[in-house]
């Protein structure tokens, strides 16, 4: 089986974290018919489409979405195609759900945020005939997180929480990202599994989940916060997961790169980029703390200015000798 082929086909049951919308540019941006160019040329010559290249003057339009993980993976990747290919890549912000659809219709060309086989579960079942899956960029995790000096003999799994004391402790309150992530959705699932009568979830945004983390930790305060793994906050505080022995978070999520129908058609030297893109999950840690402390765009060019060896597999699929 050719390596497209082997693309094309490739499929995995997948799960949803999200966000509670878009920016209105990018909705309007992905309410517009999408054509592509190649497959245009294509009709009219009556011949094959033709690959993407510079000289088409084509552009791909690659979905995010504002989380730290997605702003520092998209950037690479659209470094990366712009540099090894000399193809234009536009970044197109808009809510997770709108993403897995619009790449579905073709309106988008990637997007590089679909956690599986759990958290985009819904997402997956509606799109997964209709997408490309070039396979698992890093691994990820999510949960309800706590600060470890708050001691583990007190509070380690999510159903002690029934304990109207100990949810006093921590002022009745779970605080939460995006309203309609599935991160938030999954907690109030889990509010229900664990029947947590005496335990709000407070929605917000990741931003505000983090800045309410910080303030506890310096004031030495309870607090459970929403999370997940990658994210720079494990690397610059001591924090756990609380167990959840009911796995109503799931277990190791993957985070997987979609594409459009005929992407590797298209665009086989992107598709080869994709299935070979993978980032150890220590270097993508240290990479989002390097990203919040100073900037996104700073991190990401001084990544790939250091791992030559490893932007070349990307790129080629040339291994470094020794």
């Amino acid at each position: 089986m050719s390596d497209h082929n082997r693309i094309r086909r490739r499929a995995v049951l997948l799960g949803g974290l999200g966000l509670a919308g878009a920016s209105m540019a990018s909705l309007v941006n992905l309410s517009q018919p999408s054509v592509r160019k190649s497959q245009v040329a294509g009709a009219e010559t009556g011949g094959a489409p033709q690959p993407i290249s510079a000289s088409s003057g084509f552009t791909l339009r690659l979905g995010w979405s504002p989380w730290a993980d997605a702003e520092v993976i998209s950037l690479i990747a659209q470094k990366v195609i712009q540099q090894a290919y000399n193809i234009e890549v536009e970044r197109v912000l808009a809510d997770i759900g709108i993403q897995y659809a619009s790449v579905a219709r073709g309106d988008l060309d990637m997007m590089l945020m679909a956690w599986l086989p759990l958290t985009h579960r819904d997402y997956w079942r509606r799109v997964r005939d209709r997408v490309l899956d070039f396979g698992s960029m890093y691994s990820g995790r999510l949960g309800w997180v706590v600060p470890d000096y708050i001691p583990k003999a007190e509070l380690s799994s999510i159903q002690q929480l029934r304990n109207p004391a100990l949810a006093a402790r921590f002022e009745n309150r779970v605080q939460g990202i995006d309203p309609g992530s599935g991160l938030n959705q999954a907690s109030a699932e889990a509010l229900k599994s664990y029947q947590l009568n005496d335990l709000d979830l407070v929605a917000s945004s990741s931003a505000a989940m983090t800045a309410v983390l910080d303030q506890a930790i310096r004031r030495q305060q309870w607090v459970i916060v929403t999370s997940w793994m990658p994210h720079w906050m494990f690397a610059r505080y001591k924090l756990r997961f609380l167990e959840d022995p009911k796995r109503v978070f799931g277990g190791i999520e993957w985070i997987h790169a979609l594409g459009r129908p005929s992407l590797d058609l298209d665009a086989p030297d992107v598709a080869d980029f994709l299935t070979r893109f993978h980032l150890p999950d220590q270097e993508m840690s240290d990479l989002l703390l390097k990203a919040n402390d100073r900037s996104a765009e700073i991190a990401v060019d001084e990544y790939l200015d250091t791992h030559p060896a490893r932007v070349r597999y990307w790129t080629t699929g040339q291994i470094a000798a020794g």
